[in-house]
């Protein structure tokens, strides 16, 4: 089988793209000067991020969880957004495994045992291969997360993200605040409670 981001994103690379620097420090400059709206950005979370990605309890485990993971700082988070692969997590790492009848499996090592060997795949559960059934096994240098996220979704969905990704609580939570580095969010859909109008 195919694997779903390969087909969706192209080809994947085996090595980290330097480049991606200059998309971090251009994505930076553009997310600090336009805010976006934290509850949108929750939704953008969940449609898009939540496929591999789990905040606050929701979400899949392909990925790490990412309520306590790589939002230490906005610096952090933008760098594992638009280079996902200059660090990678340990088991984070795509493996592909090849089986003597001649399946190419790619996702992330599940396990890897005497008796079998699990691959955990993006949006499709996991496949088990019977250790003898292996052929062989390529790890690659790069994260499984796909880069390019910037030409995936559009400024204002990248905007609003980041001002969800940029909170360290849900945005529903009143004592939520912006990781350090990160700048002030929106005072508009944050600090109104919800469904109340500004008296006239």
């Amino acid at each position: 089988a195919s694997w779903a981001v390969e087909k969706a994103y192209g080809q994947v690379r085996e090595e980290r793209n330097p480049e991606r620097e200059k998309v971090v420090a251009e994505m930076g400059r553009y997310l600090r000067a336009n805010l976006g709206d934290p509850v949108a950005g929750q939704r953008v979370f969940k449609n898009f991020c939540a496929q591999c990605h789990t905040i606050y309890g929701q979400g899949a485990k392909i990925g790490p969880d990412i309520t306590a993971n790589g939002r230490s700082s906005f610096d952090q988070l933008l760098s594992n957004v638009f280079d996902p692969s200059l660090v990678i997590g340990p088991g984070y790492q795509v493996v592909t495994v090849v089986t003597r009848d001649g399946r190419n499996l790619t996702g992330l090592l599940g396990e890897d045992s005497d008796q079998r060997v699990v691959v955990k795949i993006p949006g499709g559960g996991e496949e088990v291969v019977v250790r003898n059934d292996v052929k062989y096994t390529r790890r690659s240098k790069l994260s499984m997360m796909p880069e390019g996220i910037e030409n995936l979704l559009s400024r204002r969905d990248l905007a609003d993200l980041f001002a969800f990704l940029s909170l360290d609580k849900p945005p529903s939570d009143p004592a939520a605040t912006p990781i350090p580095g990160a700048p002030p969010v929106k005072p508009t859909s944050h600090l109104a409670p919800q469904g109340t109008r500004p008296q006239i």
